[in-house]
């Protein structure tokens, strides 16, 4: 009888180390990330048009919203290369959109490791290192052609990794690329052109409800192209709905640690591929039901992408590999108190072309500092927002308007210091590197940024210790435009073209030798 009451409690302890669906009782982990939408367009950051993302707000009150938040990269692959590796581009190599040979374990990497079974629907070369993805992805799922704008597609694709992690009985790691509101925006010629407009947002509005931001001029058409970006977003956080509702229809959502940001600011001029706070301030949202008090903000803590791998990790028991460059704040999400970083560290290399324009920025929870060494006056920068509306009528406007020409000036050479008081000045409309009254805040992020660069083994230290010498800046800018030639010529590209040409017949990984790391 004792031996038949043992079997029993030993069979109910592996019924209860399980759940209802066949998944570990291990957390599972759904990333979802926005492309190219600004930090403060969802309702709950504050955005201006009433109930544009209500599925994005609502996962914010069942959780924590960090309200000081930024990624690593103001674009696309670079930024998502954080994520996964927590480590800055230049260490992992990720400086632009062409293929590196990994030297360090992802979080996927790592997460398989562990039991997990590890997704990525859409976008899957942005969010993987290597080409090799089975290393990093137990499944991959792509989106053809305009089903990357249905929210329909999202979870029909979700559905099935979910039940292929069912069958595995492993918790898991998925990343879902929502491919909203990057371009072509909703009703963008290139949007009707490629179908995307077949799939129209829960709700469209009006030039009416739209105010063009301060770093932007007011113009008709710039407006129009804010309208289109607005749609966008309201479709972008339909498919963010759809993959919530997924979840919760699975009975997942409970045991989910759900993650939600954007992977850089809008496709704007001082905003997306700019280390502007419109560049690389993100809406960073963690929700984990029974686990999470709901409905918090925190709104004085700096985090950041290269944070995320380490905070999950922790979150979930596992170590944290000492090469990662991100510290966790899991202890935050859980609602503690604790000290974070005081400064946050962010960069630009190059454009998804090839073309180098390397910048480098140390932030405060006011202060900015930023440097490039490339604008010394002789190279213009070079970005996907010089084929956009609002870029093209920025440059006409220039021709007879002082202001805007003053402007457009500034986008297209910059400085090679700039300082900002982004309490004060949030769009970065005057730079303050010549004020005497911010001499001592210029010393102290000089002084921030030069131990990052030299931690972090950033092959721009050099450039930064002779900030001054504009012969030297230019003749590094011209070692750094050959060696990126010689790149968009022999690396392995993420896309098809660049600015050489077709990449078909690039054979080789882009490696980084002699990598020192600092560790945590």
């Amino acid at each position: 009888m004792k031996r038949y009451i043992y079997l029993l409690v030993f069979i109910g302890s592996l019924i209860s180390s399980t759940s209802m669906s066949g998944q570990s009782k291990a957390p599972n982990i759904l990333l979802i990330t926005m492309d190219d939408m600004s930090w403060d367009s969802p309702g709950i950051c504050g955005g201006p048009i009433p109930d544009l993302t209500p599925h994005i707000d609502k996962l914010a009150s069942e959780g924590i919203l960090f309200e000081k938040a930024y990624v690593q990269a103001p674009n696309c692959s670079p930024s998502r290369s954080v994520i996964q590796t927590s480590l800055y581009p230049h260490q992992s190599g990720m400086r632009g959109f062409f293929y590196v040979e990994p030297n360090g374990s992802t979080l996927p990497e790592i997460l398989k490791e562990n039991g997990y079974m590890t997704g990525v629907i859409n976008k899957l070369a942005d969010t993987s290192l290597s080409p090799d993805s089975e290393r990093y992805w137990d499944s991959s799922i792509g989106l053809n052609g305009h089903e990357k704008r249905s929210a329909k597609a999202y979870s029909e694709q979700l559905s099935g990794f979910l039940k292929s992690a069912n069958t595995s009985g492993k918790p898991f790691y998925c990343v879902v690329n929502v491919a909203d509101p990057h371009k072509p925006f909703f009703n963008d010629p290139g949007s009707k052109k490629s179908g995307f407009d077949d799939f129209k947002p829960s709700k469209l509005y009006t030039l009416n409800d739209i105010t063009v931001p301060e770093f932007l001029p007011s113009h008709p058409k710039i407006k129009q192209e804010l309208l289109n970006y607005y749609n966008s977003v309201k479709r972008g956080d339909d498919c963010v709905g759809e993959i919530i509702s997924t979840i919760n229809n699975r009975a997942y959502f409970e045991n989910t640690i759900v993650i939600l940001l954007s992977d850089h600011g809008m496709p704007f001029p001082f905003a997306k591929s700019s280390l502007y706070q419109n560049g690389i301030r993100t809406p960073l949202i963690v929700s984990w039901p029974n686990k999470i008090a709901k409905g918090q903000a925190n709104k004085e803590n700096l985090v950041s992408a290269v944070d995320i791998a380490p905070t999950i990790l922790e979150l979930i028991g596992i170590s944290v590999p000492k090469t990662y460059q991100g510290h966790s704040f899991h202890s935050l999400v859980l609602g503690n108190k604790i000290e974070s970083t005081d400064y946050i560290f962010a960069q630009f290399d190059e454009n998804a072309g090839g073309i180098p324009r390397p910048s480098r920025t140390v932030l405060g929870k006011r202060y900015g500092y930023i440097f490039n060494p490339w604008a010394t006056g002789k190279l213009p920068f070079r970005s996907a927002a010089d084929y956009h509306t609002s870029y093209k009528v920025m440059k006409a406007l220039a021709v007879n308007d002082t202001v805007t020409e003053r402007r457009f000036k500034n986008w297209v050479f910059r400085a090679t210091e700039e300082l900002y008081d982004y309490a004060n000045d949030p769009n970065a409309l005057n730079n303050l590197i010549d004020d005497p009254k911010y001499q001592d805040v210029l010393v102290e992020l000089r002084e921030k940024l030069m131990v990052q660069l030299k931690v972090t083994n950033d092959y721009v230290l050099p450039a930064f210790e002779n900030k001054n010498d504009k012969a030297f800046l230019n003749d590094w800018m011209e070692i750094q435009i050959r060696e990126a030639k010689l790149r968009t010529k022999t690396i392995i590209w993420k896309r098809y073209t660049n600015s050489s040409g077709s990449t078909k017949n690039n054979t080789k990984l882009f490696k980084i030798d002699d990598l020192s790391y600092s560790g945590n």
